[in-house]
């Protein structure tokens, strides 16, 4: 009897617990928040590959073939403008400037020569001493030796012209940046031995098409990426004129911070119109691996898509370029 009754007890408990009220641990979880893509209307941009340049920038050369004696900078060193990068082996030029100073001094004497011995005809030609010939010939020798006086005076200069350039000073103040040659090599007329640019803001210089270059105006300010990972907005300081008749593109030199290195490559934004799309928040991707997706509400819950995004805008949101369509709802 009392087995049958602690049966009874135990149906009863159970009914009792197994009624509509629910314990508060089982209550269902608030839905997560989630937005509504909408179709709108996005900005069209053009990445554009360029390079970062200096706004000045000089090959060092010589117009001498000499051996270099020293070379005072090296790469990195800051200039001033005036001052002596190379010196340059002095042993011909100074063999050049005394054969020109030995020949200026022969041209002189002949000359002199030449001028009083054309005065003497004149003086003998007036008392019928000489005959007209004579005096003609003084003259003539009293011109040839003026000329050569002036040729000799000419290679003399030019001998003094060679002599200043066996210091090589900088143009502008700036930075080496790069070195060709070290003392004991041999400079030619015309070969690069320093290249030296100059300080301050450097320039993204971007190859723009043409019909996009059209668009563009002079403060507009581009987004610009390098390679190395760094960003600046950059407002465009001059565009070109014409265009490349083989690339059919436009120069376009945007202004960028000045410890932006030289030869680094850029990526410039460049505005292009605008097109149709969808764009979500940022924190709405998830990422996996390489693929990206979003977690897109359905009647039965939630599910992770797949998509294909595109650039981040410039508000912060993502444009999804494949994979959600307008009226989607989208987890946060």
């Amino acid at each position: 009897m009392t087995r049958y009754l602690f049966a009874g007890l135990l149906a009863f408990a159970t009914a009792a617990c197994s009624d509509g009220s629910a314990s508060p641990a089982a209550k269902t979880a608030p839905p997560e928040p989630a937005l509504t893509v909408r179709a709108e209307t996005l900005a069209t941009v053009l990445p554009v590959s360029g390079t970062v340049m200096a706004r000045q920038r000089a090959e060092i050369a010589t117009r001498l073939m000499a051996r270099i004696a020293r070379v005072a900078v090296d790469v990195g060193s800051r200039v001033r403008a005036g001052q002596t990068l190379i010196h340059l082996g002095g042993d011909d030029i100074a063999a050049a400037r005394q054969k020109a100073a030995a020949a200026l001094s022969a041209a002189e004497a002949a000359h002199a020569e030449a001028v009083r011995q054309a005065a003497r005809m004149d003086t003998l030609y007036a008392s019928d001493a000489v005959s007209q010939v004579q005096r003609d010939q003084a003259h003539l020798g009293l011109a040839q030796a003026t000329a050569q006086l002036a040729l000799a005076q000419a290679a003399e200069k030019d001998a003094e012209t060679a002599a200043g350039y066996a210091t090589i000073a900088a143009p502008f103040s700036g930075v080496v940046a790069a070195r060709y040659v070290d003392a004991g090599d041999l400079a030619n007329p015309g070969m690069p031995l320093l290249v030296v640019e100059s300080t301050g803001p450097r320039d993204a210089v971007l190859d723009v098409p043409v019909d996009i270059a059209a668009r563009l105006h002079r403060g507009d300010t581009l987004r610009v990426t390098g390679d190395d990972g760094r960003e600046a907005k950059a407002p465009v300081r001059a565009i070109a004129g014409g265009a490349d008749q083989r690339t059919r593109t436009v120069e376009v030199r945007a202004t960028l911070p000045a410890d932006w290195p030289t030869g680094l490559g850029v990526t410039g934004f460049i505005p292009a119109g605008s097109h149709p799309g969808v764009a979500v928040p940022a924190d709405a991707i998830v990422r996996r691996g390489q693929l990206t997706g979003v977690r897109v509400v359905m009647a039965e819950g939630t599910t992770l898509r797949w998509v294909r995004v595109g650039r981040t805008l410039a508000d912060g949101r993502v444009e999804i370029l494949s994979g959600l369509e307008p009226g989607d709802r989208v987890v946060q």
